[in-house]
């Protein structure tokens, strides 16, 4: 799934997540952040809850690509990293999403953690990947 706000859920698609999860079907939700959509704890903290009501998982919270056309979506990481360290103090922890990027060059995803988050390069962030690779990312700053 790629909710990225309640609004989207319909009583269709909730009665048809609710068939398929009694089913035995694992339901999983890939939100992408938004920036001035949902890019604040509140929107995704009700979105997760209302997700969790439908037996879909709230799986990953996907940082914006650096790809040509998606500038003015992009927030800067951390406006994600700090979301994420608010819900896990107001919210369940089956509401939690990880917070990842795609790594550039299929190197994969990478969970944007204090433990993967290796550094700063001016407008970059350095990340560590799963195998222990760094990598510099396009890091959007404030107002961006």
């Amino acid at each position: 799934m790629h909710w990225i706000l309640t609004g989207k859920i319909t009583p269709v698609s909730a009665e048809a997540c609710l068939k398929l999860a009694r089913a035995g079907i694992a339901l999983g939700n890939q939100s992408v952040l938004l920036a001035g959509i949902n890019d604040n704890a509140h929107v995704i903290k009700k979105l997760n809850q209302m997700l969790l009501k439908i037996m879909v998982r709230p799986y990953y919270l996907l940082h914006v690509k650096p790809v040509k056309g998606t500038h003015h979506f992009r927030t800067p990481i951390e406006t994600g990293m700090d979301i994420i360290k608010e819900l896990r103090g107001s919210t369940s922890g089956l509401a939690i999403p990880t917070f990842v990027v795609n790594a550039p060059g299929g190197l994969g995803k990478i969970a944007l953690n204090s433990e993967c988050v290796a550094g700063e390069a001016g407008n970059r962030v350095i990340l560590k990947t799963w195998e222990g690779k760094l990598i510099q990312y396009e890091n959007p700053g404030p107002g961006s």
